[in-house]
């Protein structure tokens, strides 16, 4: 191949590596995230024993699992890094569906969406390997796409948890 088709492949691979101008640049920043209320508590399964209608212990004694399904969480940021703050703050709700053993641990999934009043909403899913509602712990990660002003086509990923009877999640925020 001659050289100066070899130059003008190179330049083309180098200006496609550029982002494209006004793309948003990538924001890095930490987050705190709190539970403020239970909004739709969840449909219970007990796995031999019965629901006890209490808000906890949902089950009886004797139950191996728990299922809970289609419960609604409301959450909010409590703390944010100034970088990532504008484009987060807001409410966030949680649909949790969750399996835990006798010891109210196990994993747990859902969807989310984020309002961010005067931006726009970021909506998506979070999985969470860990879960447990006797000692607060947890392990999260929530994958969410923006519609809306800024937020528009970018994405926001975050990853945290909280160490047992913290009541906040604590992690790092990235948006796209």
């Amino acid at each position: 191949m001659p050289k100066k088709a070899l130059l003008v492949l190179a330049a083309v691979a180098l200006v496609a590596a550029l982002p494209a101008g006004g793309q948003n640049p990538a924001l890095n920043g930490e987050a705190q995230l709190g539970w403020v209320a239970t909004v739709v508590p969840p449909e219970i399964t007990c796995a031999g024993g019965l629901p006890t209608g209490l808000p906890f212990p949902q089950c009886s004694e004797g139950t191996r699992h728990i299922l809970g399904r289609n419960e609604v969480q409301t959450w909010w940021p409590f703390v944010l890094a100034p970088q990532v703050e504008p484009l987060l703050h807001g409410a966030i709700t949680f649909v949790v569906n969750c399996n835990f053993d006798a010891q109210y641990r196990g994993p747990c999934w859902g969807t989310f969406t984020w309002d961010v009043p005067g931006v726009g909403q970021w909506a998506g899913s979070w999985t969470a390997p860990v879960m447990d509602l006797l000692t607060y712990e947890s392990r999260i990660s929530m994958v969410g796409h923006g519609t809306g002003g800024e937020i528009a086509g970018r994405q926001m990923k975050f990853d945290g948890g909280s160490a047992p009877y913290e009541w906040f999640v604590s992690g790092n925020v990235r948006i796209h």
